[in-house]
């Protein structure tokens, strides 16, 4: 989401990953601000020091980066209230998930994501939330809100590196959808992922 956060808001960054750097294993365990009792990724380096929580990443880079004039972290304490709400929902979508990584058999591990957004699932309670709370009052302009809670849901969306999601599982959400069509084609964000996949951003992969 950080990486997205400073394409919308045309700032330049570096940016470094296992792809485009042999040495990151080694540069990460080398910056990283908490080695050698905890690591992770995102990492972000300002004038040489090293940050690496994701969500406090995200707000500074909200904070520096504006979009259409208005900064992607707002500083109305209401408006940022409703930034935060949008990605505390998003933490809440993703929560169920990560606990599917722990299954080792493949098919259990499909069976139980598949579970997550079957009609008692433990996603599908909150896709229900967002998609009310985006019917009830959409998005007028872009923020680290609305993109965070696009990104968690395009996880659900095909293709998708997690195995077992179905490929209809945000159909019955008009208004997430609503907002993948709209974040999706945002030029910055567009442009990007058309560089770098090869093709629309209409159903890309989000992964920081």
């Amino acid at each position: 989401m950080s990486r997205l956060t400073f394409i919308a808001g045309g700032i330049p960054f570096k940016d470094t990953t296992p792809k485009t750097d042999e040495t990151f294993k080694e540069r990460t365990a080398a910056l990283h601000p908490y080695a050698p009792d905890a690591s992770g990724l995102p990492i972000l380096t300002v004038d040489g020091k090293a940050y690496a929580q994701s969500r406090a990443i995200l707000r500074y880079v909200g904070r520096i980066a504006q979009y259409e004039g208005s900064a992607l972290y707002p500083t109305d304490p209401m408006e940022q209230l409703e930034c935060d709400d949008y990605i505390e929902l998003g933490e809440d979508l993703r929560g169920p998930i990560l606990a599917t990584f722990r299954f080792q058999d493949q098919a259990e591990k499909e069976a139980a994501r598949a579970a997550l957004v079957a009609p008692d699932g433990g996603v599908t309670k909150f896709l229900k939330v967002l998609d009310k709370k985006l019917g009830d009052n959409f998005p007028t302009k872009l923020t680290i809100g609305p993109l965070y809670v696009w990104c968690m849901t395009t996880i659900f969306r095909q293709p998708t590196f997690l195995d077992g999601i179905p490929a209809d599982a945000l159909a019955p959400y008009a208004n997430i959808t609503k907002l993948h069509q709209w974040i999706s084609n945002i030029p910055p964000i567009k442009a990007h992922y058309e560089k770098a996949e090869g093709r629309s951003s209409a159903r890309i992969l989000i992964s920081i």
